[in-house]
Protein backbone atom coordinates (compact mmCIF):
# COMPACT_ATOMS: atom_id res chain seq x y z
CA UNK A 1 0.00 0.00 0.00
CA UNK A 2 0.98 3.69 -0.73
CA UNK A 3 2.28 5.36 1.93
CA UNK A 4 0.59 8.68 2.35
CA UNK A 5 2.50 11.76 2.02
CA UNK A 6 2.13 15.73 3.01
CA UNK A 7 4.16 18.26 1.78
CA UNK A 8 3.18 21.64 3.01
CA UNK A 9 4.28 24.71 1.50
CA UNK A 10 2.40 28.25 2.94
CA UNK A 11 4.12 30.97 1.20
CA UNK A 12 4.10 33.18 -2.23
CA UNK A 13 4.24 31.65 -5.73
CA UNK A 14 8.33 31.81 -6.36
CA UNK A 15 8.66 29.70 -2.63
CA UNK A 16 6.56 27.37 -3.98
CA UNK A 17 7.58 26.74 -7.08
CA UNK A 18 10.98 26.64 -5.41
CA UNK A 19 9.55 23.74 -3.25
CA UNK A 20 7.03 21.40 -6.07
CA UNK A 21 9.77 19.94 -7.53
CA UNK A 22 10.90 18.24 -4.36
CA UNK A 23 8.13 15.59 -5.09
CA UNK A 24 10.15 14.35 -7.83
CA UNK A 25 12.38 12.10 -6.06
CA UNK A 26 9.42 10.38 -4.56
CA UNK A 27 8.39 7.21 -6.41
CA UNK A 28 4.70 7.24 -6.85
CA UNK A 29 4.27 3.35 -6.87
CA UNK A 30 5.43 4.27 -2.79
CA UNK A 31 4.46 7.25 -2.19
CA UNK A 32 0.52 9.52 -2.59
CA UNK A 33 1.67 12.78 -2.66
CA UNK A 34 -0.93 15.35 -1.59
CA UNK A 35 0.23 19.19 -1.27
CA UNK A 36 -0.84 21.83 1.34
CA UNK A 37 -0.50 25.66 -0.13
CA UNK A 38 -1.26 28.65 0.38
CA UNK A 39 -5.06 29.74 -0.74
CA UNK A 40 -5.59 31.05 -4.30
CA UNK A 41 -1.94 29.08 -5.40
CA UNK A 42 -3.76 26.20 -7.06
CA UNK A 43 -3.63 27.64 -10.40
CA UNK A 44 0.11 27.66 -9.84
CA UNK A 45 0.30 23.94 -9.32
CA UNK A 46 -1.90 23.51 -12.19
CA UNK A 47 0.12 25.02 -14.43
CA UNK A 48 2.82 21.97 -13.96
CA UNK A 49 3.37 18.84 -16.69
CA UNK A 50 3.24 16.94 -13.69
CA UNK A 51 -0.29 16.83 -12.00
CA UNK A 52 -0.11 17.60 -8.51
CA UNK A 53 -3.05 16.89 -5.84
CA UNK A 54 -3.53 19.84 -3.24
CA UNK A 55 -5.38 21.64 -0.41
CA UNK A 56 -5.82 25.30 0.07
CA UNK A 57 -5.17 26.98 3.19
CA UNK A 58 -5.05 30.81 4.13
CA UNK A 59 -2.52 31.19 6.79
CA UNK A 60 -3.59 34.86 7.17
CA UNK A 61 -6.43 33.31 8.89
CA UNK A 62 -4.91 30.69 11.32
CA UNK A 63 -8.53 29.90 13.33
CA UNK A 64 -10.55 28.41 10.02
CA UNK A 65 -7.42 27.16 8.31
CA UNK A 66 -6.46 25.15 11.56
CA UNK A 67 -9.93 23.70 11.70
CA UNK A 68 -10.00 22.52 7.71
CA UNK A 69 -6.68 21.32 7.79
CA UNK A 70 -7.96 18.97 11.02
CA UNK A 71 -10.70 18.10 8.97
CA UNK A 72 -8.18 16.80 6.10
CA UNK A 73 -6.12 14.89 9.08
CA UNK A 74 -9.39 13.24 9.86
CA UNK A 75 -9.84 12.04 6.07
CA UNK A 76 -6.88 11.82 4.59
CA UNK A 77 -5.16 10.12 7.86
CA UNK A 78 -1.60 10.74 5.97
CA UNK A 79 1.51 8.23 7.29
CA UNK A 80 4.24 11.68 6.90
CA UNK A 81 3.69 15.13 6.46
CA UNK A 82 6.73 17.61 5.92
CA UNK A 83 6.51 21.00 6.69
CA UNK A 84 8.60 22.63 4.15
CA UNK A 85 7.95 25.83 5.67
CA UNK A 86 4.41 26.45 7.57
CA UNK A 87 3.52 29.00 10.96
CA UNK A 88 3.61 26.81 14.21
CA UNK A 89 -0.57 26.27 14.20
CA UNK A 90 0.52 23.74 10.94
CA UNK A 91 2.91 21.46 13.30
CA UNK A 92 0.20 21.93 16.34
CA UNK A 93 -2.27 20.47 14.59
CA UNK A 94 -0.11 17.26 12.92
CA UNK A 95 0.99 16.59 16.73
CA UNK A 96 -2.58 16.70 17.63
CA UNK A 97 -3.37 14.22 14.41
CA UNK A 98 -0.38 11.80 15.73
CA UNK A 99 0.67 11.86 12.53
CA UNK A 100 3.69 9.05 12.82
CA UNK A 101 5.96 10.95 11.18
CA UNK A 102 5.97 14.75 11.44
CA UNK A 103 9.20 16.24 9.71
CA UNK A 104 9.88 19.79 8.82
CA UNK A 105 13.55 22.38 9.58
CA UNK A 106 13.96 22.04 13.02
CA UNK A 107 14.75 26.02 13.90
CA UNK A 108 11.92 27.96 16.04
CA UNK A 109 10.30 26.31 19.11
CA UNK A 110 7.25 24.46 17.75
CA UNK A 111 9.71 22.34 15.32
CA UNK A 112 11.05 20.85 18.50
CA UNK A 113 7.95 20.61 20.41
CA UNK A 114 5.50 19.35 17.50
CA UNK A 115 7.71 17.39 15.10
CA UNK A 116 9.03 14.43 15.42
CA UNK A 117 11.78 14.10 12.55
CA UNK A 118 13.91 16.83 10.72
CA UNK A 119 17.03 18.44 9.84
CA UNK A 120 18.57 22.00 10.86
CA UNK A 121 19.32 23.87 7.59
CA UNK A 122 20.50 27.59 7.95
CA UNK A 123 18.63 28.42 4.67
CA UNK A 124 19.49 32.20 5.60
CA UNK A 125 23.14 31.42 4.95
CA UNK A 126 21.94 30.64 1.43
CA UNK A 127 24.91 28.23 0.41
CA UNK A 128 22.16 25.94 -1.76
CA UNK A 129 19.16 26.67 -3.93
CA UNK A 130 16.09 26.76 -1.99
CA UNK A 131 14.89 23.83 -3.84
CA UNK A 132 18.02 21.91 -2.96
CA UNK A 133 17.27 22.61 0.75
CA UNK A 134 13.60 21.42 0.24
CA UNK A 135 15.03 18.12 -1.43
CA UNK A 136 17.24 17.25 1.11
CA UNK A 137 14.38 17.59 3.91
CA UNK A 138 12.62 15.42 1.89
CA UNK A 139 15.31 13.06 1.21
CA UNK A 140 16.24 12.73 4.90
CA UNK A 141 13.00 12.06 6.28
CA UNK A 142 12.40 9.72 3.71
CA UNK A 143 15.81 8.31 3.65
CA UNK A 144 16.15 8.76 -0.24
CA UNK A 145 19.65 8.48 -1.61
CA UNK A 146 20.55 12.21 -2.92
CA UNK A 147 21.22 12.29 -6.60
CA UNK A 148 22.68 15.23 -8.95
CA UNK A 149 19.66 15.15 -11.56
CA UNK A 150 18.44 18.51 -12.02
CA UNK A 151 15.11 19.28 -10.82
CA UNK A 152 12.96 22.15 -11.53
CA UNK A 153 9.33 23.28 -11.84
CA UNK A 154 8.46 22.44 -15.53
CA UNK A 155 5.03 24.24 -16.71
CA UNK A 156 3.52 22.80 -19.81
CA UNK A 157 3.94 25.20 -22.67
CA UNK A 158 0.42 25.86 -23.96
CA UNK A 159 -0.49 26.52 -27.46
CA UNK A 160 -0.31 29.83 -29.09
CA UNK A 161 -3.64 31.90 -29.52
CA UNK A 162 -5.41 34.38 -30.34
CA UNK A 163 -3.91 36.55 -27.29
CA UNK A 164 -1.02 37.06 -28.86
CA UNK A 165 -2.12 38.51 -31.91
CA UNK A 166 -4.76 40.36 -29.65
CA UNK A 167 -1.87 42.43 -28.70
CA UNK A 168 -0.02 42.44 -31.46
CA UNK A 169 2.67 40.18 -30.48
CA UNK A 170 4.44 37.37 -32.77
CA UNK A 171 6.20 34.70 -31.36
CA UNK A 172 9.88 35.36 -30.16
CA UNK A 173 10.08 38.94 -31.28
CA UNK A 174 8.89 40.47 -28.47
CA UNK A 175 11.01 40.90 -24.88
CA UNK A 176 8.69 40.85 -22.14
CA UNK A 177 10.07 43.29 -19.30
CA UNK A 178 8.36 42.94 -15.48
CA UNK A 179 10.13 45.58 -13.09
CA UNK A 180 7.82 44.52 -10.32
CA UNK A 181 7.76 42.20 -6.92
CA UNK A 182 6.78 42.19 -4.38
CA UNK A 183 9.22 43.84 -1.98
CA UNK A 184 11.05 41.45 -1.04
CA UNK A 185 14.41 41.81 -2.61
CA UNK A 186 16.40 44.52 -4.07
CA UNK A 187 15.41 45.96 -7.35
CA UNK A 188 16.48 48.38 -10.03
CA UNK A 189 15.53 51.80 -9.94
CA UNK A 190 12.86 53.00 -12.17
CA UNK A 191 15.17 55.09 -14.17
CA UNK A 192 17.78 51.72 -15.02
CA UNK A 193 14.67 50.14 -16.81
CA UNK A 194 13.47 53.23 -18.80
CA UNK A 195 16.83 53.34 -20.13
CA UNK A 196 16.83 49.10 -20.58
CA UNK A 197 13.35 50.29 -22.31
CA UNK A 198 14.50 52.40 -24.52
CA UNK A 199 17.65 50.40 -25.56
CA UNK A 200 15.70 47.42 -26.33
CA UNK A 201 13.01 49.63 -28.40
CA UNK A 202 16.21 51.76 -30.27
CA UNK A 203 18.05 48.13 -31.30
CA UNK A 204 14.21 47.44 -32.84
CA UNK A 205 12.17 45.00 -30.54
CA UNK A 206 9.30 45.22 -29.29
CA UNK A 207 8.74 45.27 -25.65
CA UNK A 208 6.18 43.62 -23.40
CA UNK A 209 6.08 45.75 -19.90
CA UNK A 210 3.92 43.23 -17.37
CA UNK A 211 2.59 43.67 -13.69
CA UNK A 212 -0.35 43.97 -11.53
CA UNK A 213 -1.84 46.45 -9.61
CA UNK A 214 0.28 46.16 -7.23
CA UNK A 215 3.32 46.51 -8.69
CA UNK A 216 2.24 50.71 -9.36
CA UNK A 217 4.92 51.92 -7.40
CA UNK A 218 7.30 49.95 -8.92
CA UNK A 219 5.76 51.26 -12.91
CA UNK A 220 4.33 54.42 -12.13
CA UNK A 221 7.43 56.52 -13.67
CA UNK A 222 8.41 53.74 -16.63
CA UNK A 223 4.36 54.25 -17.42
CA UNK A 224 5.04 58.05 -17.85
CA UNK A 225 8.52 57.83 -19.93
CA UNK A 226 7.40 54.45 -22.03
CA UNK A 227 3.69 53.85 -22.20
CA UNK A 228 3.25 56.01 -25.46
CA UNK A 229 6.15 54.66 -27.43
CA UNK A 230 5.21 52.58 -30.35
CA UNK A 231 7.08 49.82 -29.86
CA UNK A 232 6.23 48.53 -26.11
CA UNK A 233 3.31 46.95 -25.09
CA UNK A 234 1.28 48.01 -21.82
CA UNK A 235 -0.19 44.64 -20.43
CA UNK A 236 0.05 45.72 -16.66
CA UNK A 237 -3.37 44.46 -15.21
CA UNK A 238 -4.23 43.15 -18.71
CA UNK A 239 -3.33 39.11 -18.52
CA UNK A 240 -4.87 36.64 -15.84
CA UNK A 241 -1.75 34.15 -14.81
CA UNK A 242 -2.41 31.75 -17.99
CA UNK A 243 -2.26 34.62 -20.16
CA UNK A 244 0.95 35.65 -18.28
CA UNK A 245 2.43 32.11 -18.68
CA UNK A 246 1.43 32.47 -22.83
CA UNK A 247 3.05 35.99 -22.93
CA UNK A 248 6.10 34.74 -21.32
CA UNK A 249 6.35 31.15 -23.52
CA UNK A 250 6.74 32.94 -26.86
CA UNK A 251 8.90 35.49 -25.85
CA UNK A 252 12.31 35.52 -26.93
CA UNK A 253 13.38 36.53 -23.66
CA UNK A 254 12.69 37.98 -20.09
CA UNK A 255 13.91 40.60 -17.77
CA UNK A 256 12.60 40.61 -14.32
CA UNK A 257 14.17 41.00 -10.94
CA UNK A 258 13.52 38.22 -7.80
CA UNK A 259 9.92 37.27 -8.15
CA UNK A 260 7.16 35.07 -9.01
CA UNK A 261 7.40 35.54 -12.64
CA UNK A 262 10.93 35.15 -12.75
CA UNK A 263 10.31 31.67 -11.65
CA UNK A 264 6.91 31.15 -14.15
CA UNK A 265 9.19 32.08 -17.45
CA UNK A 266 12.11 29.99 -16.27
CA UNK A 267 9.60 27.12 -15.74
CA UNK A 268 8.22 27.56 -19.60
CA UNK A 269 11.47 27.27 -21.14
CA UNK A 270 12.23 31.15 -21.64
CA UNK A 271 15.57 32.16 -21.64
CA UNK A 272 15.54 34.52 -18.26
CA UNK A 273 17.89 37.09 -17.52
CA UNK A 274 17.40 37.70 -13.66
CA UNK A 275 18.11 41.16 -11.65
CA UNK A 276 19.54 39.45 -8.15
CA UNK A 277 20.55 40.84 -5.20
CA UNK A 278 24.23 40.17 -3.71
CA UNK A 279 22.78 40.36 -0.35
CA UNK A 280 23.16 36.96 1.45
CA UNK A 281 19.91 35.71 1.96
CA UNK A 282 18.58 37.47 -1.40
CA UNK A 283 21.34 35.80 -2.87
CA UNK A 284 20.43 34.13 -6.84
CA UNK A 285 22.60 30.91 -5.17
CA UNK A 286 19.08 30.45 -3.38
CA UNK A 287 16.55 32.31 -5.21
CA UNK A 288 17.47 32.31 -8.58
CA UNK A 289 14.75 30.63 -11.03
CA UNK A 290 15.40 27.20 -12.10
CA UNK A 291 15.00 25.54 -15.53
CA UNK A 292 17.00 25.20 -19.01
CA UNK A 293 17.90 28.78 -19.91
CA UNK A 294 18.54 31.18 -17.08
CA UNK A 295 21.14 33.98 -17.32
CA UNK A 296 21.71 35.87 -13.24
CA UNK A 297 22.83 39.69 -13.51
CA UNK A 298 24.06 41.39 -10.10
CA UNK A 299 22.82 44.28 -8.74
CA UNK A 300 23.98 47.21 -8.54
CA UNK A 301 26.77 46.67 -11.15
CA UNK A 302 24.17 45.62 -13.97
CA UNK A 303 22.78 48.19 -16.35
CA UNK A 304 21.10 48.91 -19.27
CA UNK A 305 24.29 48.01 -21.41
CA UNK A 306 24.28 44.88 -20.57
CA UNK A 307 21.33 44.05 -22.39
Amino acid sequence: MKKKVLLIRLDKIGDLICSLPADQVLDSSEYDVTWIIQKGLGSVVDLGEKPRKYFELDKKDPKTSAKLLRELLQTLKPDIAISLQGPWWVNFELFKARVPIRSGVKSQWHSFLFLNKGIRQKRSLAVKHELEYNLDLVQETLDIPSTKEFHYFEIKKPEASHLLSDFGLVPKKYVVVHPGMMGSAQNWPQSEYIKLIQRLTQKGHSVVVTGTAQDEPYLDQIKAACVQHPQVIWLQSKLNLNQLVEVLAYAEYVIVPSTGVAHLAAGVGTLVKGLYSPITVQHPRRWAPRGPDVEVFMLPEVNAECF
